[in-house]
């Protein structure tokens, strides 16, 4: 079965999406550049732009991206006390480059990897965290002011989830593609909302 763009909203009804968001922090690099496809293997595709990305770097082999179509106002809202979360939807994908491959040097297969990537799923407030990792090469100087890149067929788990996030997948994978600014601030902000998003959500057996 075979499911085109058009049939994003089913996946999108599957997961208790109304809608794929549009919203914007109010720091990082704004533009069209950045989106996701997540396809399983019963032809379930859910598709995601990402207004809002920045990233940061440790050195010149590692860096982490930020990708994200959630508002400032729901990314706040995480770090609000007694918040109701019930209405917050969208996502947010993080791709921590561990390794910047180098051509004709680093051997590309099917199993290498390159970067890590965890793929958050917000839905009326019910949290689903799944991670991977895939093969990319990163195009530009990480440790100048840009960095763009793409993944294709990283497979991924669901590894956290709250009690009422219902998950409709099976077998994912991801492609993944993006360009964007250095924006530390930015990329710190998204990277301490990752990590809160992660800590709500229990591991999976």
């Amino acid at each position: 079965m075979n499911h085109a763009f058009g049939k994003t909203c089913l996946l999108a009804s599957l997961f208790l999406l109304p809608s794929i968001l549009g919203g914007c922090l109010g720091v990082g690099f704004r533009g069209s550049s950045g989106s996701s496809t997540v396809q399983d293997s019963v032809g379930l595709t859910f598709e995601t732009q990402y207004p809002t990305r920045a990233y940061q770097f440790a050195d010149k082999n590692t860096a982490d991206v930020y990708l994200t179509d959630l508002s400032d106002d729901e990314l706040a809202a995480f770090f609000t006390e007694s918040q109701d979360w019930s209405q917050i939807t969208g996502t947010i994908a993080q791709v921590h480059l561990f390794l910047k491959p180098k051509p004709g040097r680093t051997p590309i297969e099917p199993t290498a990897a390159s970067a890590a990537i965890r793929w958050i799923v917000i839905t009326q407030g019910e949290i689903g965290v799944y991670d991977g990792a895939g093969f990319m090469i990163p195009g530009g100087n990480i440790t100048k002011n840009s960095i763009s890149g793409s993944i294709r067929n990283a497979p991924l788990r669901l590894t956290r989830r709250t009690p009422g996030f219902s998950d409709p997948l099976i077998t994912p994978e991801i492609h993944i593609k993006f360009a964007t600014k250095l924006d530390e601030q930015s990329a710190s902000e998204l990277a301490s909302r990752v990590e809160a998003l992660a800590a709500r959500a229990t591991p999976t057996r």
